[in-house]
């Protein structure tokens, strides 16, 4: 998958007057906060993905971290309000965080290491059974893993298959005018495709073809073959045997076909269970016709940089117009060093970020360690 800059720290909102709580935190604000304000947004934000409701200032003030008066509290809350990390719903409520709040709170779990800790016993097991003869099977059985394990929705990218490089080609005769096309990849992925041919092919020509063929892509990338087969068709036809220009025929039909990557999601239903939605039926039914629009997610995907850690983006951060209140956790898998895809677990803002962080990185270090083995 092709690596872009990490551009999904730099979403701004509108400059037209947008609400306070919609607007990232800046880097003067994130220094100027000094330890007590950075512990009790923690504990705000830790109670509210406990509860799901907005928290006041006596409850926070009875945590063992903080040793103030609930008065204290309520000031320091009012401040982190004022600076667009905490959000008053209501007059007499109590507050919740802004997606600028949890994007501190995240990036401070993993500052300080809250999230590097081992694999949870009880998804290490389960992560166990990830077994597979080829990269698809593998994405489709680890997505389905950890949406079991995180009851949340799960996004697992594969390479795209025109980067993918061509192990053997097979063709096999169904009719005069119909071609089944077989592409195996070297990392073990099968495409195959029923192409219709405007010219006849008999049978016995299948076997010539399928030589000429394999000499053509095997070893080379689809977009090295695709090339190729360009320039041998921009070459004068009369020089070519019948079979000859059948097989390219052939085979321009089915790389034109056979370039994109493949997008696992599982879990979909889970969505329904995300309080921020529950209750708003439009709003799940946008979340799973963008969920049912992959390239649109893999172009998401795609904005990931290849460093080998995991990335966090949430709300406006994801760049599909879903809003504030979800977050995606993702990480990238490796094949020889080279990134293939990423593993990602899509929920609602409150979510329980130093499980589910450690839990998308271990998969993608499980995937690329189940890769190497196969290569």
């Amino acid at each position: 998958m092709p690596a872009r800059a990490c551009g999904f720290r730099a979403h701004e909102c509108d400059a037209a007057s947008p609400p306070p709580w919609s607007i990232k935190p800046r880097d003067d604000v994130v220094t100027l906060l000094n330890e007590r304000q950075i512990k009790i947004l923690v504990q705000v934000v830790e109670l509210f993905n406990r509860t799901g409701e907005p928290v006041g200032s006596a409850a926070v003030s009875r945590a063992e971290t903080i040793s103030v008066s609930s008065a204290t509290v309520r000031n320091v809350m009012a401040e982190l309000e004022g600076l667009g990390l905490l959000h008053q719903p209501h007059t007499s409520a109590g507050r919740v965080p802004t997606a600028s709040g949890m994007r501190l709170y995240v990036d401070h779990l993993v500052a300080t290491g809250a999230v590097v800790t081992g694999p949870h016993a009880d998804w290490l097991v389960t992560l166990s059974e990830l077994e597979a003869d080829d990269v698809g099977q593998m994405a489709r059985s680890a997505g389905l893993l950890v949406s079991q394990i995180s009851h949340l929705t799960s996004l697992v990218s594969t390479p795209r298959l025109a980067a993918a490089r061509l192990r053997d080609v097979q063709l096999s005769w169904l009719s005069e005018h119909r071609i089944l096309v077989v592409l195996i990849t070297e990392d073990g992925r099968v495409f195959n495709r029923v192409v219709r041919m405007e010219e006849a092919v008999e049978r016995n020509s299948i076997e010539r073809m399928r030589n000429y063929l394999s000499e053509l892509v095997v070893g080379r990338s689809l977009v090295e073959v695709r090339r190729r087969v360009r320039q041998e068709l921009a070459a004068s036809e009369s020089r070519y045997r019948s079979y000859v220009r059948r097989a390219l025929s052939l085979s321009q039909q089915v790389l034109d076909l056979a370039t994109g990557a493949e997008l696992y999601v599982e879990g979909q239903l889970n969505v329904l269970d995300f309080g921020e939605l529950a209750h708003d039926i439009a709003r799940v039914r946008e979340v799973l016709r963008t969920l049912e629009d992959k390239e649109r997610v893999l172009d998401v995907l795609d904005r990931i940089c290849e460093a080998r850690k995991v990335q966090t983006l949430i709300g406006s951060e994801l760049g599909l117009d879903l809003g504030d209140d979800l977050s995606l956790i993702a990480c990238g898998y490796y094949r020889e060093g080279e990134q293939v895809g990423l593993v990602g677990v899509l929920g609602p803002l409150r979510m329980n970020y130093a499980r589910i962080i450690p839990l998308v990185e271990h998969t993608a270090r499980m995937l690329s360690k189940e890769l190497d083995e196969l290569s």
